[in-house]
């Protein structure tokens, strides 16, 4: 006897397989660890929509801001274009409930844990 899945839960299970190659594992919420000693500025928390938007609070120093933006992943590296700030290019590194952006120039990096 041969078992069928629905397509939704086939969808559903590669998705969360990270089999679909178009997977964008910034997508969600997260919270900032960083401080302004750490790192020239860091996000408060920032959401990563699917449609490739962001908002963020962001923190320079002692000033905090929101911003929001349009962000892009290209392999490992993700581009975040934000009203107000010149275009940002970091590297990214997720993993278990975290994301960490490194700054490819200075090689500052900020911690962000999922929230939701």
């Amino acid at each position: 006897m041969r078992h069928v899945l629905p397509s939704t839960i086939l969808i559903g299970i590669a998705t969360l397989a990270g089999c679909n190659a178009t997977s964008n594992t910034v997508v969600g919420t997260w919270e900032g660890r960083a401080t302004a000693d750490e790192a020239p500025f860091s996000f408060g928390a920032v959401t990563f929509a699917p449609d490739g938007t962001f908002t963020a609070e962001a923190r320079y120093g002692e000033t905090t801001r929101a911003v929001n933006g349009r962000y892009t992943r290209e392999g490992d590296q993700i581009i975040l274009d934000g009203q107000g700030m010149p275009p940002r290019t970091y590297t990214v590194a997720t993993g278990d409930g975290t994301a960490i952006f490194t700054d490819p120039v200075s090689g500052k990096s900020m911690t962000l844990d999922r929230f939701k």
